[in-house]
This record gives C-alpha cells, sequence and structure tokens, in this order.
C-alpha cells in the first residue's frame, strides 16, 4: 500500500510515515474535535495572571533536607526555568518530567529510592510551576522540546536518561527522536501522543470539548483527582492539597491545554518511531485518561521498547507506586547506560 501523502498549497510533500500519521491522526481526532467546543479565553485575564506559592512549592524544603534536593533557576532565552537537581554532576544525568496541570514536586515520592546512582534534574516544564508564564509566547510540543534542549545544553548536560509522564512522556519521547546523540535511554510513563485501539470515557469528554484536567471549582478538583488516580484514599489527600493552586491556575492550564492540542509536532521532523534509545513503556493498568491499549502502541512503533505495567495504579505510578515504580526505572536505566 502507497504511503499517505501531504498536499501543501497544491503542492506534494515527503510521504508520512507511519508514526507520523499516527501522532497526525491523533491531535486531529482529539485536538480538532476539543478546540471546535473550547471556551474563548480571556486575554486580559492571562496578562494579568500571577503565580503564587502554594502546596507543592512548600514540600521542597522538607524533600531538600531529606535527600539533599537543590533549587535550580536559569534563564533559557525569554524563558525562566526552574528545577530541583540531586546528585554529582559526574554522574548519569535522569531527567523527570512531569505532565498536564503537574508540577516538578509530583516526581518527589520517588527520590529516596535512587540511593544517590544519578545526577537528577527534574524541571518545572515552562509555563508550570514556578517556571514563567507569558502568554505571548508558544507552548505547543514543538517549542517545549525546544526549550528542553536548549536547557540542557546551557546546564551542560549533553547525555541524558529521560523519563517522561503524560505531557512530559510526549516532549521525552521527542526529545528522544529529534536528539537522539543526547538521549541514552527513554522511560515513557502514561504517556501522551498516540492513539490506542480503546478510549477512555475522559478522552471522549475532551471530544465533546470538556475537560477535567483543568478544574474551576473545589468539586472539579476531586473530580480530576479520582481520574488520575486510581486510589481513592490518595485522590482525596491529593485534592485537599492542590485545589487552591488548581483553581488560581485555571484560566493559564485552559490555554496551555489549548496550546498543546492546537500546535501540533511537525510530522516532516521525527517522531516516536523513529526512537533509536532503548525504552521502558510503563502504564498504570487502571489508567482512566489515557487507555492501555496506547501503551502497547507506544511498545509496537519504538524499535526497542519493553515494556512495564502496574496493576492496581492509575495514570501517575511515581505516586501511586514510588517504590516500584522507582525500581524499574533504575533497573532500565542502569542496565542500558
Amino acid at each position: 500500500m502507497a504511503k499517505p501523502v501531504r498536499k501543501s498549497k497544491g503542492k506534494e510533500v515527503s510521504p508520512i510515515s507511519e508514526g507520523a500519521k499516527l501522532v497526525d491522526q491523533y491531535f486531529d481526532h482529539v485536538g480538532e474535535a476539543f478546540l471546535r467546543h473550547a471556551p474563548e479565553i480571556d486575554p486580559e485575564k492571562l496578562k494579568d495572571w500571577r503565580p503564587k506559592l502554594f502546596s507543592f512549592t512548600r514540600l521542597n524544603p522538607w524533600y531538600g533536607g531529606l535527600v539533599g534536593v537543590h533549587r535550580k533557576r536559569i534563564g533559557v532565552g525569554k524563558d525562566k526555568l526552574v528545577w530541583l537537581e540531586i546528585g554529582h554532576e559526574n554522574s548519569p544525568a535522569l531527567l523527570l518530567m512531569h505532565g498536564f496541570a503537574a508540577a516538578k514536586e509530583h516526581w518527589l515520592p520517588l527520590l529516596p529510592f535512587f540511593a544517590g546512582q544519578f545526577r537528577i534534574l527534574i524541571p518545572d516544564l515552562p509555563g508550570w510551576g514556578e517556571s514563567g508564564f507569558n502568554p505571548d509566547r508558544n507552548y505547543g510540543l514543538e517549542d517545549q522540546t525546544e526549550r528542553l534542549h536548549d536547557w540542557l545544553i546551557e546546564i551542560g548536560v549533553h547525555k541524558v536518561n529521560v523519563v517522561g509522564n503524560s505531557m512530559g512522556g510526549a516532549l521525552a519521547g521527542l526529545l528522544a527522536a529529534r536528539f537522539p546523540e543526547m538521549v541514552t535511554s527513554l522511560v515513557l510513563m502514561d504517556a501522551l501522543g498516540l492513539p490506542g485501539t480503546e478510549e477512555t470515557d475522559f478522552i471522549r469528554e475532551v471530544l465533546r470539548g470538556k475537560n477535567r484536567l483543568v478544574p474551576r471549582a473545589p468539586m472539579d478538583v476531586i473530580k480530576l483527582t479520582d481520574l488520575v488516580f486510581h486510589n481513592r484514599a490518595l485522590a482525596a489527600s491529593a485534592a485537599f492539597f492542590s485545589a487552591t493552586e488548581l483553581i488560581h491556575r485555571r484560566d493559564v492550564n485552559s490555554f496551555l491545554f489549548q496550546e498543546m492540542l492546537s500546535r501540533r509536532p511537525d510530522y516532516t521532523k521525527a517522531t516516536f518511531e523513529d526512537i533509536s534509545a532503548p525504552t521502558l513503556v510503563m502504564w498504570g493498568k487502571q489508567d482512566d485518561v489515557l487507555h492501555i491499549s496506547c501503551a502497547y502502541e507506544f511498545e509496537r512503533l519504538i524499535k526497542r521498547a519493553e515494556m512495564c505495567l502496574f496493576d492496581g495504579v492509575g495514570h501517575l505510578p511515581m505516586i501511586e507506586t514510588p517504590y516500584p515504580c522507582a525500581q524499574a526505572i533504575k533497573e532500565f536505566v542502569l542496565r542500558n547506560l
């Protein structure tokens, strides 16, 4: 069967690979449907918005004292980027990237289990947490991947093992595909980016313009945490700690969600099937955000992929099952150095 060919202004361009076609299909199906129904965002609210210090960032001093975490910041182009770092700079670098409506502090439960074997880098992705948000900037996956690459070069990291959850998983995969000389190994944890053979109720809601990842009231926060956690006690605790911050960010997060879906990755560049690094596809079997069938698509498409599944776990394995999650990451990364 001939490969599909894109046309641009009446001219044919190069055939689309299967991986690029799947990514394009995903953004066609999910992104365009959501954007047709998405509410307009008041640009004045974005312009006037300012971050506040809430519960996540207040965890930093406690964890810093526990495992020696240091908070760092740097300017990368026009962006401010804040990250947590632990370990000696001569140790293998391990980059941990959070997902949508999350922050660097989501990775803190893993840190005690890595036992000083890595130089661990945990950024607030541009636009999130303590890193700068600017409504005049672009926050598509393409732009974010370039910013992360520039940041790593700026801090002297030329080889890195990359772990990404959800939206951070999409960025991790694109980083590995676009900069293969940089990424030694890759862990895709409940990663965004490929359609599965089945859809969750959440994705079906997104197709109708509804987004539980952007709560606007306290009850919405409970719906969000029930969505991302399989453990209901943990979901209730997370709702209590995160409600104020998530509601404060509601307009910014709506904007970032629309940016992520409207600015799709460039299909003419390398995508997931071009990943050459050994890859661990890690998934919670009870993920109600991204169906487990997405995991099998990543495993099928990436040449050197293997699978690690967690029973009784939802969208955030690093929080719901930190010790097994950390052990799986550590064993995989050390085996592939």
